[in-house]
């Protein structure tokens, strides 16, 4: 194959790649373009023109190739944009009930305190407000570590960058999770006060 059929190999996979809508190309990807056309390269004769067959033949599976990346790399932004999606609503839940149980339980004892009847358990009701208050905390954090977790995985942090994405994806889980169990003791405890009280 003539070194000028390898460049113009080249210059229609590009177009290809632009008419395809494709802006951006990996150097991953490229590198494995450039072994597949090396490869061609090897397989034919130096100097000789490849057939018109076998280079439509090669253009075909090359742009079959492309199209089969392009739709992985769409299919693992969808997955990425879902997974933050979700992300964001759990902590937005996370934060909204216990907010709202500690306003709910702050309302109830101060209207507990106006009153006459203060015959709940008050300390039940301060313990279940210190778990919501707990929960929103946990909640808070777990915000928090979501912007060191995307930070690190965006690579922000040099050398360290991998591990602190990591690291703070497992204290944003940690935290919603914390925030979910202090609402469920909280509730229980608040519950009890007020049954048993």
């Amino acid at each position: 194959m003539k070194s000028s059929e390898v460049v113009e190999i080249f210059k229609g996979a590009i177009e290809s790649t632009k008419q395809n809508g494709i802006d951006k190309v990996s150097i991953e990807d490229l590198e494995a373009y450039t072994a597949r056309l090396e490869e061609a390269v090897n397989e034919s004769p130096e100097g000789v023109h490849a057939g018109e067959a076998n280079m439509e033949k090669y253009r075909a599976d090359l742009n079959a190739w492309i199209t089969a990346r392009q739709h992985q790399y769409e299919y693992n932004l969808e997955m990425l944009r879902s997974v933050i999606t979700v992300g964001q609503s759990a902590l937005k839940s996370a934060l909204l009930i216990n907010g709202g149980a500690a306003v709910a339980v702050l309302a109830f004892i101060g209207r507990l305190f106006s009153s006459e009847s203060a015959s709940l358990s008050m300390g039940g009701l301060s313990l279940a407000l210190l778990q919501f208050v707990w929960g929103v905390l946990g909640a808070a954090i777990a915000a928090g570590a979501t912007y060191f977790s995307q930070a690190g995985y965006g690579g922000e942090f040099g050398s360290w960058s991998r591990g602190v994405g990591v690291g703070g994806h497992i204290v944003a889980v940690l935290g919603v999770f914390s925030a979910y169990g202090c609402f469920g003791v909280g509730a229980w405890q608040a519950y009890s006060a007020i049954n048993l009280g």
